[in-house]
């Protein structure tokens, strides 16, 4: 069984900031589980820079050199996209990306991604 603190990850939740911490309908700090937990490590995965985790700067996404870099590299960004997904949980959470669209419109870059994990499939988007 997999398991992560709740976060708001895909601003669902009236009230609560994006991708924060929040309280269940009992006042305890929420959980998720399996196939919701494994979504939610690679919503966090999406938006870690590269370079930020202080035991594991070789992970992340490289935004400096796909995204900052003047006009955006959409293709770079994508793969690494995909490669944090397929990492999560120190892989084997992550069956298959199904489905990865990225788009940029003016100066937004988003992401929709179906991800295949061991519990069953689901989508995440940023």
């Amino acid at each position: 069984m997999t398991q992560t603190l709740s976060a708001n990850v895909n601003n669902t939740i009236p009230g609560v900031a994006y991708d924060d911490l929040y309280l269940n309908n009992q006042g305890n700090i929420s959980v998720s589980y399996n196939l919701q937990a494994v979504l939610e490590a690679c919503a966090q995965a999406a938006q870690t820079l590269l370079g930020e985790m202080i035991f594991n700067v070789n992970q992340g996404i490289p935004f400096l050199q796909t995204v900052w870099v003047g006009v955006p590299n959409i293709q770079q960004y994508t793969a690494a996209l995909r490669g944090a997904f397929l990492a999560v949980g120190g892989g084997g959470l992550v069956v298959e990306v199904i489905s990865l669209v990225t788009s940029q419109v003016n100066n937004t870059l988003t992401y929709n991604a179906i991800i295949r994990t061991i519990y069953g499939s689901g989508a995440i988007n940023g």
